[in-house]
C-alpha cells in the first residue's frame, strides 16, 4: 500500500495540516496512504466522470475528507486533539470561540464539518448544473 503515489495531496501535507502534526505513532504512513487513495478514488468516481481532477479544484476536499477520516477512525487522536481551537488551510482559518462553560468544539464534530464542507464544495466544481434529458428514453 504504501507504493501508491497521490494526485492531489501527499502524506506531509496531512500530517501537517494538524496542530500539532501527526507522527509516525499516531498514524502509519501506510494508513495515511490508503486514506489518501480512497478519497481520491471516490471524489474522481463521484464528481469528476472518473477522471482526476486537477489539484486546484480537488486538492482542500481531498486534505479535509482525508483529515476527517483519521480523526474518525482513530479513537487515540480524538483524545489527543480532543478540543479544536483553530484550523488553518492555505487561506482558509477559522478560530472558534468558547466561553469557557463547556461549549466546546470536539474533534469528532470538527471532522463532521470537514467532510461536509469538502462534499459541498466538490459538489460546485464537479457536477454540472445544466444538463439534458431526452424524454421517454
Amino acid at each position: 500500500m504504501s507504493d501508491y503515489s497521490p494526485s492531489l495531496i501527499n502524506e506531509y501535507e496531512v500530517r501537517n495540516a494538524f496542530t500539532p502534526p501527526l507522527t509516525y505513532d499516531d498514524v502509519s504512513k501506510a494508513e495515511i496512504l490508503l486514506k489518501i487513495e480512497a478519497v481520491e478514488d471516490y471524489i474522481k468516481a463521484t464528481y469528476f466522470n472518473d477522471s482526476m481532477p486537477n489539484p486546484k479544484k480537488g486538492r482542500l476536499p481531498a486534505l479535509l475528507i482525508v483529515m476527517s477520516k483519521i480523526i474518525k477512525g482513530s479513537p487515540g487522536l480524538i483524545k489527543k486533539y480532543g478540543i479544536i481551537e483553530s484550523l488553518s488551510l492555505g487561506d482558509y482559518k477559522v478560530t472558534y470561540q468558547h466561553s469557557g462553560r463547556g461549549d466546546h468544539v470536539s474533534a469528532y464534530e470538527s471532522a463532521k464539518s470537514w467532510e461536509q464542507m469538502a462534499e459541498d464544495m466538490l459538489f460546485a466544481r464537479g457536477t454540472s448544473k445544466w444538463q439534458l434529458i431526452k424524454a421517454n428514453e
